[in-house]
């Protein structure tokens, strides 16, 4: 792509709206619905009055339009441009990507779409991660891993020996159908929880899935969600142009309660059999229940269910404490919980801060014993990407001052003999580690959060990474989470 294409993309951005309100897509901030604690990422954004100067139009979208009923449609690009050093590396790390996020909504009814294009030469640490979930190809009698899996992304394919040339789409949406009933869906990442990751659903996925949320009364909701997952495992035997991957079904319930202060939800969820590696089969007829339980009349074609408890607790405007407790079965084996705690102290208007702390132990088994199973979709577990058998301490923390803000992720984590749920045991967990990342940098554009930064990433290893240092600057639209704490 030649410069000049870049300086279009980037001035794009700043380019002029016409309207008051816009449907956003920020999936990295910390609003949900706080019955479900779901986010599927979509909000209203009111347009404020407007600036003078080079931020004139730093809270547009680049195209909008509002029809007299009220039907909006959005448009505008998004882009993450960077270029870093690892120590001890010569060749120099960046990543390239470049996309299209539409948003629309009329009346109850909202929806989002976004493709992105990327290359990236990423640093060690994360090149071997990515790597170890990548798809496995039947070669004679055996199997070999080819390509990557990028959490939050898509499956890769080789780009300049050593990087990755990739490519993903999202879409979802969300319509309140009748007072007391509205559905979502699409394939789409959604986020549960508090936490910066949840034991049982963690916005990394991407999941083609469909389901509906009912109001029961002023303080219950059922919620429940149907949907299609596939580990990157290639059939031998295919009729088509590509093999097919290896399927399976996907099933969540959910009771939440909602009073005051107080929210507390009871979660069941379920995979189900869609065949083997060699071939495909309908799902069991039980599988589309919209109710638990009916995995038990399935015999062996359902998992075990995962069966917890999410909650929080919010005693004023500052302090959320929160948690999650959860097992597979009846196994001590699987007993897996996170408790953290957050704070959003009010500074000022110009001010704004946040710290978010939890503690997450996964269950030697807790994602499953094997592949067939598995909680997993895409080679990652649905939950926290360490998998099985895992300790993690998670710190996060945002400080923001006008333009300026600065972000700090810092991640313990050790591993003692969980099992694997790969395929085959490609991945191999470090038994101990240290990780830092820190940014600091300048919001150009609120809307599509669009910054200019600088990333400083430390992390101290075990085994065959014990010390990386990375720094990076670019520019990008930070819509997303980090998913690169591993």
């Amino acid at each position: 792509m030649k410069i000049k294409h870049y300086l279009c993309v980037f001035t794009c951005v700043l380019v002029i709206n016409l309207f008051s309100q816009t449907l956003v897509y920020q999936q990295n901030t910390d609003a949900k619905d706080l019955e479900t604690w779901m986010s599927l990422g979509l909000s209203r954004w009111n347009v404020p009055a407007p600036k003078k100067g080079i931020f004139k139009y730093d809270s547009l979208y680049l195209l909008s339009h509002t029809d007299s009923l009220g039907a909006t449609i959005c448009a505008t690009p998004i882009l993450s441009l960077w270029l870093g050093k690892e120590n001890g590396q010569a060749e120099l790390k960046y990543q390239n990507s470049r996309g299209l996020l539409l948003t629309g909504g009329y009346r109850n009814f909202s929806c989002f779409a976004m493709i992105v294009e990327n290359q990236a030469i990423f640093p060690a640490y994360q090149k071997y991660f990515v790597e170890t979930h990548g798809e496995y190809y039947p070669v004679g009698n055996a199997y070999n891993q080819q390509n990557a899996m990028i959490p939050g992304a898509g499956r890769t394919k080789a780009f300049k020996s050593t990087g990755f040339d990739y490519a993903y789409s999202q879409g979802g949406m969300q319509w309140d159908l009748f007072q007391r009933i509205s559905i979502f869906g699409g394939n789409c990442a959604l986020q549960f929880g508090e936490g910066i990751r949840s034991l049982f659903w963690s916005a990394h996925n991407q999941v083609a899935l469909i389901g509906a949320k009912i109001r029961l009364g002023r303080h219950f909701q059922f919620v429940f969600s149907k949907g299609k997952l596939q580990d990157l495992i290639r059939k031998p035997l295919y009729a088509g142009v590509e093999s097919p991957y290896y399927k399976k079904g996907y099933s969540m319930n959910a009771l939440t309660y909602t009073h005051n202060k107080i929210h507390v939800g009871a979660i069941y969820q379920t995979v189900w059999e869609g065949g083997d590696s060699l071939k495909e089969r309908p799902f069991s007829s039980w599988y589309w229940a919209p109710f638990p339980g009916f995995d038990m009349l399935a015999k062996e074609r359902a998992s075990l269910p995962q069966v917890g408890l999410m909650g929080r607790y919010s005693p004023n405007k500052i302090i959320t404490v929160y948690g999650e407790g959860f097992f597979r079965g009846l196994s001590n084996k699987t007993l897996s919980y996170q408790l953290g705690v957050k704070f959003q102290p009010v500074l000022s208007q110009s001010a704004s801060a946040s710290l978010n702390i939890s503690y997450i132990s996964v269950g030697k088994t807790f994602y499953g014993d094997n592949y067939s199973l598995s909680f997993s979709s895409n080679n990652l577990p649905l939950g926290s990407l360490m998998g099985n058998g895992t300790r993690e301490l998670l710190i996060s923390g945002k400080f923001a001052y006008k333009r300026l803000y600065m972000n700090l992720l810092m991640q313990y984590y050790t591993t003692k003999s969980g099992q694997n749920i790969l395929f085959r045991e490609s991945y191999l967990p470090e038994n101990r580690v240290i990780h830092g990342v820190g940014e600091v940098g300048v919001f150009i554009n609120y809307i599509t959060q669009t910054v200019i930064f600088t990333c400083l990433d430390y992390r101290i290893g075990t085994t065959s990474f014990p010390k990386t240092l990375f720094v990076s600057s670019g520019i990008k639209t930070a819509l997303f989470q980090n998913h690169y704490a591993y």
